[in-house]
């Protein structure tokens, strides 16, 4: 019963597998000068956004909390800010720097262009991971970790293998007293009373039921048929048959813990325990807002395979297909199908999960982090909520 890791110790008390130093794009406009900076210095990672400029109100409130929280992210050391000018990176710096981080702002307009910007920053990175290549990983108690956890891909060996595994881990992390965020808010129509069941108040109750209700109205708003998209066609192709089934499933990798509350997208919780993440189901957009949460891994429950990660949090791939296994496997990293084509029972799957997640916790990298299938994308809100 392992109850440690081994972690990168931070000025703010968190802890993180990691230890990157965060070569962070304001906005698309900028994302080469990151690509080059962290092409040239060995043990930088480049964070590209797809969008960032023109944004305002809500959309330009988020991209700036979450591409801030990605760079305070307890994985990261310390952060190289590049832009096309200088005053959103200094915004994305600040939250950084409020986490007891270095975080440099360079930007193409006060730097003399692409070429300037990157060579200043280059020269930065190259002092910031000689600083982050000093700091040691110690053992700290697994209440300091805090985990995603999401699926994509689902069929129906997620909802009876993966999903209940995942579940599994996350009770016995909130009990070991650390933090699970659940999200995908689309994801949970069809299961509101078992959520609303688990609330420790009746107030976030309503407030659940009320964050759902929103995406169905406002789905139904702008004239699509909810039937028409969820379930998607391949979770159709994989075995499910209605909404209700898909997030009974869904759910399921959240454990049965009480819900403390319901976070805004890429909200950090205050104190540990089960959460609910008011967050967009798509992948990429989902693990990057569980990073600007400040996750330090996320589990990712998969049925018929996605081979996507995170470039900041380790994105641990469960699957209970076999046949999945057997098509893709070089893009799982947790492989589970012996439940249905043995006698594995659930509590046996989450026990592996569980040790699992240790072991890339310990620094074991991920399929999605040695194939370098890493990308981010921070959710458009579009409208006024």
């Amino acid at each position: 019963m392992r109850k440690t890791f081994l972690g990168y110790a931070r000025p703010d008390g968190s802890y993180g597998v990691r230890n990157y130093v965060a070569v962070i794009s304001t906005a698309d406009n900028s994302n080469f000068v990151a690509r080059r900076v962290a092409q040239m210095i060995h043990g930088t990672i480049p964070v590209c956004p797809c969008f960032g400029r023109g944004e305002i109100g809500p959309d330009m409130e988020l991209h700036i909390r979450t591409m801030g929280g990605i760079g305070a992210n307890p994985n990261v050391h310390s952060a190289v800010v590049v832009s096309l000018e200088p005053a959103i990176g200094e915004k994305i710096a600040a939250i950084i720097r409020a986490a007891g981080k270095k975080a440099l702002v360079f930007s193409m307009d006060e730097c003399g262009g692409s070429i300037g910007c990157t060579e200043q920053a280059v020269r930065a990175a190259r002092e910031l991971i000689i600083e982050a290549s000093m700091v040691k990983r110690v053992e700290v108690g697994i209440e300091k970790l805090r985990l995603g956890v999401e699926c994509g891909g689902s069929d129906t060996t997620s909802g009876v293998v993966s999903n209940p595994a995942t579940g599994a881990v996350a009770d016995r992390l909130v009990d070991e007293g650390g933090t699970v965020i659940l999200s995908e808010t689309t994801e949970w129509m069809g299961a509101e009373s078992n959520l609303t069941g688990r609330a420790v108040t009746p107030e976030l109750g309503e407030r659940i039921v009320k964050a759902i209700q929103w995406y169905e109205d406002y789905i139904k708003s702008i004239g699509v048929d909810l039937n028409g998209f969820n379930p998607a066609p391949d979770n159709i192709k994989g075995g499910l048959s209605t909404i209700e089934e898909k997030a009974l499933g869904s759910i399921k990798k959240g454990g049965t813990r009480p819900i403390q509350d319901m976070l805004t997208c890429s909200q950090k919780p205050e104190k540990p325990g089960m959460y609910l993440m008011d967050a967009p189901t798509g992948g990429v957009e989902n693990t990057t807002a569980l990073a600007g949460a400040g996750c330090q891994l996320i589990i990712f429950s998969t049925g018929k395979g996605n081979p996507l990660g995170n470039p900041v949090v380790p994105t641990i791939k469960v699957t209970g297909n076999n046949r999945t296994m057997e098509k893709s496997g070089e893009n799982i990293d947790v492989d589970l199908s012996a439940v249905i084509t043995k006698d594995m029972s659930i509590e046996e799957a989450g026990e592996i999960l569980y040790d699992r997640m240790i072991d890339h916790a310990n620094g074991k990298l991920t399929t999605a982090e040695a194939l370098g299938d890493l990308e981010i994308a921070v959710t458009r809100i579009g409208f006024t909520v």
